[in-house]
């Protein structure tokens, strides 16, 4: 590149998109060296720092450390490639966490998806994929360990409506044990039938909810209701501003 080629800090930052101010900080850290013009001392970019420029935003975009990169053009291919092997395995780890966050953003829109579904569609018979419900103790570190892994594992639990409240329970494995009363347990070959609907409460008081309405609507619609099993879906606001529990309920029936 000759000399009329050379480009100055500025020309330089508009063309890598960065600060000049971060090209300044590079220099001052020691991890290459800027080239300055004999008569102003200006800094100026031939070919060659240029190049050593590229070098730096690419590991800079890989989060590598000031301090790994100092006088970075005199480090050996060995240290390089060394710097390269450790940020492989930082990337690597955090696209585990990255897919973790995507996997939980996937499960949370697919409950409210749920939800949108119940409030347009009540009453369809749906097939119980649950293998147990065990009560819930929130003080034993194992069940807050199932409820943190998905939200919807925690379940509002009623052996039939003549029940004075919910009870409070987790979705499980069968092979899943905490000490605690297993409430219910999914005998797949007992003929029962379940339909889902929009299960709300209070979240301030769970013995505020809409299950009395459904069991109306259901007992018009010629059903009489046994159990209730209503996992988790979410947490919002209502139409009058106050906060609802939403649960996808699914309830047992048959015809009277």
């Amino acid at each position: 590149m000759s000399e009329e080629q050379r480009y100055s800090i500025g020309e330089i930052a508009r063309l890598f998109q960065i600060p000049a101010s971060t090209i300044r900080y590079w220099e001052e850290k020691d991890i290459f060296k800027i080239k300055r013009n004999d008569e102003n001392e200006y800094r100026e970019f031939d070919i060659q720092t240029t190049i050593e420029l590229l070098d730096v935003v690419f590991y800079r975009n890989l989060n590598v450390p000031i301090q790994k990169m100092k006088e970075f053009n005199r480090l050996s291919p060995e240290a390089i490639y060394s710097i390269l092997n450790d940020t492989e395995l930082q990337v690597q780890q955090e696209l585990t966490e990255l897919k973790k966050k995507l996997t939980g953003i996937a499960g949370r829109k697919q409950q409210l998806e749920n939800l949108f579904t119940l409030k347009e569609n009540s009453y369809q018979e749906e097939i119980l994929l649950l293998e147990k419900i065990v009560a819930f103790d929130m003080y034993n570190p194992q069940d807050i360990q199932v409820q943190l892994a998905g939200p919807t594992n925690f379940v509002l639990f009623k052996k039939s409506p003549a029940a004075r409240e919910f009870q409070m329970g987790l979705a499980v494995p069968l092979n899943y044990e905490n000490g605690n009363e297993e409430l219910w347990r999914n005998e797949k070959n007992m003929g029962k039938k379940y339909v889902t609907c929009l299960l709300e409460t209070n979240s301030e008081n769970l013995d505020e909810h809409n299950y009395q309405h459904h069991e109306e609507s259901l007992s018009k619609l010629g059903f009489h209701v046994g159990q209730i099993i209503a996992p988790y879906l979410a947490t919002a606001s209502n139409d009058r501003q106050k906060s609802v529990d939403y649960y996808k309920a699914w309830l047992e029936v048959s015809t009277k």
